[in-house]
């Protein structure tokens, strides 16, 4: 008998992980590795103002949010939590990282340090908004 069940999601996030590792390792022959994780805040006098979080995952390390509050912006701090996650990837062993942002947040921003669009929907996450794909290669030692 088929049924749906209810799971959290870490532990159905697990499940389909070792799933998909499964098949990674019988098709390509390549070991699953372990997701490693980054996150930094930034204060300022005490108050949050910000941060940067990470996932580096086989060789790539993909960006999952980084935001400022308004008072912070403009000042070279999106700078430094850039630089941050971008020395874990490279610590990591990371040859590219990726990263996603609207159409009215920091694409100019991120181009600016060398990533390159590779994608872009247009309407999404809401009509009238474009998201982009960005990705930049490391330099490997």
């Amino acid at each position: 008998m088929l049924e749906f069940k209810q799971l959290t999601l870490a532990e159905n996030e697990k499940r389909l992980i070792a799933l998909l590792s499964e098949q990674q390792e019988a098709e390509k022959k390549v070991p699953a590795e372990e997701n490693t994780s980054f996150s930094c805040a930034l204060y300022e006098d005490g108050h949050y103002i910000g941060g940067i979080t990470a996932n580096k995952w086989m060789n790539t390390t993909h960006i999952s949010l980084l935001a400022l509050n308004k008072e912070a912006r403009s000042k070279g701090y999106g700078t430094k939590l850039l630089q941050k996650a971008e020395a874990f990837a490279a610590d990591c062993g990371s040859s590219q990282i990726t990263i996603h942002t609207q159409d009215y947040q920091a694409k100019a921003f991120y181009e600016k340090f060398g990533y390159r669009v590779f994608g872009q929907l247009a309407d999404t996450p809401f009509a009238g908004t474009t998201k982009y794909y960005l990705v930049k290669q490391l330099l490997i030692d």
